[in-house]
């Protein structure tokens, strides 16, 4: 098998074995959550930067505060000054709130909702076309299930509701949420630089070394290497998107790298024997990864 590529120079070191981490706690308010999750999940959630994404309905976000205060707006990339509210905010006076009492909002720059019901985000890294580390990505769970997963490496872990998540996005990771039931995560991105604690307005929410909920996982099959084989009898240009959709699935049960997805998709073009789609699987891993 290949050298693992998902290793990549990041500036934060790992703890607990990830380079993300926990770096905080909210306690939320379980009614007013309930009640404004319903009106969350009825406003328009858009598809941007689908191509990160796989499942019906899969992947969606819905931008609530950004660079110009239009929820349309759905390219996230650097501005100078204060984020504007988009409308969609004012109907969740609850997750303003949350926003407000939890982080100290002058190094706020983008605010969304993310949502993933039956779906994934494959392998990848995040910022390839910014600036290196130009932002720090923060998650609140706040509406999960068993089956909502996360990767980084070779780790698998769940994150638990009401935890507030720094997801180091230079190395490659993924996501997952194939219970049925939608996964919510309010979502902020912030000047990058700042400690992890001066990003939150009360400390009482901040915390330190809080040991994930990793998720247990079989060994790779003996018989991998003849089902990549298999795969390949039946790939081509056509099937290659949903070959790498299926791939990208089996380190959720599988002990495996989430970045080994783009071996394992270009071993299989490999057997194939069409240059094309060598070359094709590669420039899947360029795209997705950056290598």
């Amino acid at each position: 098998m290949a050298e693992s590529t998902s290793e990549h120079s990041s500036v934060h070191p790992t703890v607990h074995g990830l380079h993300s981490r926990v770096i905080g706690r909210v306690e939320l308010d379980e009614a007013r959550l309930q009640a404004e999750l319903a009106t969350a999940l009825q406003l328009p959630f858009n598809r941007g930067y689908s191509d990160y994404a796989r499942g019906n309905p899969g992947w969606q976000n819905c931008v609530l505060m950004n660079h110009s205060g239009d929820p349309t707006d759905q390219v996230f990339g650097g501005h100078p000054g204060p984020p504007v509210p988009t409308p969609h905010l004012d109907e969740l006076p609850y997750f303003r709130e949350l926003l407000d009492t939890t982080f100290s909002t002058e190094h706020l720059k983008w605010a969304r909702i993310f949502l993933c019901e039956d779906g994934m985000l494959i392998p990848h890294r995040d910022y390839l076309d910014l600036p290196e580390d130009e932002f720090t990505r923060v998650h609140i769970a706040l509406k999960l299930g068993p089956a909502s997963l996360h990767s980084e490496g070779d780790q698998l872990y769940r994150m638990r509701k009401g935890e507030v998540w720094f997801i180091d996005g230079t190395v490659a990771h993924s996501a997952a949420s194939y219970d049925g039931e939608p996964r919510v995560y309010l979502t902020c991105d912030f000047t990058a630089g700042v400690d992890f604690a001066d990003l939150f307005a009360d400390p009482t929410c901040y915390a330190e070394n809080v040991e994930p909920d990793f998720v247990d996982r079989m060994p790779l099959p003996d018989n991998f290497d003849e089902a990549l084989a298999g795969i390949a009898t039946l790939m081509d240009r056509d099937t290659l998107n949903d070959t790498l959709a299926m791939l990208s699935k089996v380190h959720y049960n599988h002990v495996a790298d989430c970045a080994d997805t783009y071996e394992w998709l270009i071993a299989a073009a490999q057997r194939t024997g069409d240059n094309d789609l060598v070359e094709a699987a590669r420039e899947r891993r360029s795209f997705f990864l950056g290598i």
